[in-house]
């Protein structure tokens, strides 16, 4: 299914066309768990199913509340995934390890107690919080959730990396926190959507730098994955015009295009993605591949690791419990 400027406005309004409305609210973890949660999940009062859990590490290594992402996210929720936005709600000093570790302990809270904590929210969404569940990341998020799976594995089964940015910083001053040393692989395998931009390595001006330095983004994981990986390349687009508001002042961005048109294509790769994953409908795949599919101009790459569709199935390994090549 395609989807449209008009389902997206549809899933901001809570309006059901085509889809599911979007319910979305805080959620109550324990303090324990280090990070907060801001769901969007499917409006199903009356629906016996349960539904994929998408945990989400927002930008700036989770500084950005979930809410900034909100036509995205309701976009993607309302073909029927609950989305568990990571963020911390007070500034904070960006500390990937330790963010990863706050993950990898929710993706293990999360297999008995999130449904309950998503009902205390009055969200009505039934998750499948132990047999369909993804981690997605966005710029630096995704070095958050790539540490927790360097932790292990947990229920994660797929990961949608969106302009995925690693290090501490981009002017490389502080070393050590590096998910991916140069030359290496990810310490886990599995399957991967990752979604980046023209504009990913493009400078504001020569005060700041990229907001994804090439070294360190989008090829930089690409190259170090182990598993099958998709690549879509949105080449007119910018590093945060994913976000409800892009702000061009450190990341570029190009304000006359449609960002709800870059938005569109993300929520259908992502549910296309996954749906070959969850759903067994591997044939959804060779979308990712075809050009001609997407209405905004694209670049694309992937590499099935000598796998054919229907052998790609969701599942993750961690390298400290199993062979990486079995996956």
């Amino acid at each position: 299914m395609r989807i449209g400027g008009f389902l997206v406005l549809a899933a901001w309004l809570g309006v059901d066309v085509l889809g599911y409305a979007v319910q979305n609210a805080k959620v109550q973890l324990p303090r324990s768990l280090g990070l907060s949660m801001h769901a969007f999940a499917p409006n199903a009062m009356n629906s016996a199913e349960s539904f994929p859990v998408i945990y989400f590490a927002t930008g700036f290594g989770c500084a950005v509340p979930p809410t900034a992402y909100s036509k995205l996210l309701s976009a993607i929720a309302s073909q029927g995934y609950i989305i568990a936005g990571l963020f911390h709600e007070f500034p904070h000093v960006p500390s990937y390890l330790r963010d990863g570790h706050h993950l990898h302990d929710i993706l293990e809270w999360g297999k008995s107690n999130l449904a309950a904590a998503l009902t205390d929210a009055k969200l009505s969404a039934v998750p499948d919080a132990t047999g369909r569940v993804a981690v997605m990341g966005q710029s630096a998020g995704n070095h958050v959730a790539g540490e927790a799976l360097t932790d292990g594995c947990s229920v994660a089964k797929a990961f949608i990396m969106i302009d995925p940015v690693d290090g501490f910083d981009p002017y490389r001053i502080i070393k050590g926190e590096d998910l991916i040393s140069p030359g290496e692989k990810v310490k886990f395998a599995i399957p991967a959507l990752l979604i980046d931009n023209g504009l990913d390595p493009k400078t504001v001006n020569k005060w700041f730098p990229p907001c994804a330095p090439a070294r360190l983004s989008n090829d930089h994981f690409y190259d170090a994955w182990t598993a099958p990986i998709w690549n879509i390349n949105a080449t007119a687009y910018g590093h945060v015009d994913c976000t409800d508001h892009p702000n061009d002042s450190m990341c570029p961005s190009n304000k006359t295009l449609d960002m709800d048109l870059y938005r569109d294509m993300i929520a259908e790769a992502v549910t296309l993605f996954l749906g070959a994953l969850f759903d067994d409908k591997p044939g959804q795949l060779a979308l990712l591949e075809s050009w001609s599919h997407w209405k905004i101009d694209t670049v694309l790459k992937h590499d099935l690791k000598g796998k054919s569709y229907s052998q790609v199935k969701p599942g993750c390994v961690n390298a400290a419990s199993a062979p990486i090549s079995i996956v």
